[in-house]
């Protein structure tokens, strides 16, 4: 027993039926823990948890009150979720072979293929990540986060347990390595993609952001983690990677892959075109049906993640093959127009670079974008991808990308410092009239770009959540124009 909370809990006779952050969801004989978040406090729904039928209340606030049930004073409750979590659902983590993914970008993209590679091979996969939760193919819900909460999370890893999961793939964000979501993740395999600028506003440093990333490969080391083959999977063309694998040389199994420096995986001959990307790693034929050299990286990791568990490597570059798209991520919407128009996730201003590197070889006519930044977020990309939106395109609509709570015109404004050499761009807030304009637009051969929410499903403005589809909106944009 390492939990202080379900120990304090058996000191008092309790029966623990079930934990929870969310009072709505409280029953008979459960904890509730009462999280402060940025926009409500969990203290505030104590009395309705009582109601509800809460026998012990954890706060990181002493109790407001006299409550008829158990209080439970927490010095730390993100960690005290956690270890009540890890207990509860009997320690799922010991005995699941799990793979985590962190790095700037690639995270969602690996998954899918190291899903589709493993799947191949026969294993039953499951995968937490960006997109969705999905337990041996099969998708139990929509992802609210990258990396879950540690309540919901170990739930979900409970069910993979009893699903018999043969491996599980899961990104891991800085942010849930900061806040210590995935404590007690006793991980198998730690995969490094790489480092770029995001996050500043909740790292501040650059430097912070890596030391938070390589929580990841530090666990790895953990005299708690007793997995007995545990490997790290690290980009070797990548500065940082190069750091890790210094680091981790000599402690637990390395293997690298790059393009551009010698690694155990080294992708040679590649072939690109508008829809698919071929290559050679250790003499065998690789083949996926995704854009860009940069997708090659992401395979390379995937086809690490694969032989890591196990499966042969030509195995696993059948099943890489095998995936027809990821969601969002250079997506390529056709409804039969003479023209291209890619959905992608792009919301820095490197992934932006990166998408137009992707199509620039195959560019016969112009090149449009639709492009945003979201509100409450890192201010310091704004400029930047301006600049980078109005350099490699013909003409750019310059549009909302979840707002929320931020005035919309600040960050335009922001977003416009990058842009103040050029006059290739529009400002149209309202982001289903900035794609339909750069449908109309649209000639033959030019390709259209729409950047920023890629597989997402909703557009925050304010408080208010609307469903919004960049792919649905396309599609609807194409067929209104070609009626």
């Amino acid at each position: 027993m390492i939990s202080k909370v379900l120990l304090f809990a058996r000191e008092k006779g309790l029966d623990i039926k079930g934990l929870t952050y969310n009072s709505a969801e409280v029953k008979a004989g459960y904890i509730f823990f009462a999280l402060k978040g940025v926009h409500h406090d969990g203290n505030a729904y104590i009395a309705n948890a009582i109601e509800q039928g809460a026998v012990l209340i954890v706060s990181a606030q002493p109790a407001a009150q006299n409550y008829q049930v158990s209080f439970f004073l927490s010095k730390n409750i993100d960690q005290d979720m956690a270890d009540a979590a890890y207990e509860f659902y009997g320690r799922p983590s010991d005995y699941l072979c799990i793979t985590g993914v962190t790095g700037t970008k690639g995270k969602t993209s690996i998954s899918y293929l190291a899903e589709a590679a493993l799947a191949h091979g026969g294993k039953k996969v499951s995968v937490l990540g960006t997109v969705n939760y999905r337990i041996n193919g099969q998708v139990i819900t929509d992802a609210p986060n990258t990396t879950p909460l540690a309540l919901p999370l170990f739930k979900l890893l409970r069910q993979m347990q009893d699903a018999q999961t043969d491996a599980l793939v899961m990104e891991v964000s800085s942010h849930s390595l900061e806040q210590e979501r995935v404590r007690h993740i006793h991980f198998d395999t730690a995969v490094f993609t790489n480092l770029q600028r995001d996050h500043l506003d909740f790292h501040l440093t650059f430097e912070n952001y890596f030391t938070a990333k390589k929580k990841l490969f530090e666990e790895l080391l953990s005299s708690e983690n007793q997995k007995s083959q545990k490997t790290a999977i690290i980009n070797a063309d990548d500065p940082y990677g190069q750091k890790l694998a210094e680091m981790l040389r000599g402690k637990v199994r390395v293997l690298t892959y790059a393009l551009n420096t010698q690694a155990d995986f080294q992708a040679t001959d590649i072939e690109e075109s508008l829809s698919c990307t071929t290559f050679k790693v250790n003499g065998l034929d690789g083949k996926i049906n995704l854009l860009g050299k940069h997708n090659v990286y992401n395979a390379l990791a995937a086809l690490c993640i694969a032989v890591a568990n196990g499966v042969p490597e030509k195995t696993a570059l059948e099943g890489l093959a095998l995936l027809s798209g990821v969601a969002g991520r250079m997506e390529r919407i056709d409804e039969g127009q003479n023209y291209f128009v890619f959905v992608d996730f792009a919301y820095t201003d490197e992934s932006l670079q990166r998408a137009y590197k992707t199509v620039e070889n195959f560019k016969k006519g112009r090149i449009i974008t639709v492009f945003g930044c979201g509100g409450d977020r890192d201010r310091t990309k704004r400029p930047l991808m301006g600049r980078t939106a109005c350099s490699n395109s013909d003409f750019v609509f310059l549009t909302n990308d979840n707002p929320r709570t931020e005035d919309p015109n600040q960050i335009f404004a922001d977003i416009e410092k990058g842009m103040e050499d050029f006059s290739n761009y529009e400002v149209e807030p309202d982001r289903r009239k900035a794609i339909f304009k750069a449908i109309a637009m649209a000639k033959e051969n030019d390709i259209v770009i729409v950047a920023g929410k890629g597989h997402e499903q909703t557009q925050k403005i304010g408080h208010t959540v609307l469903p919004f589809s960049d792919q649905e909106t396309v599609r609807e944009a194409i067929r209104g124009r070609h009626v």
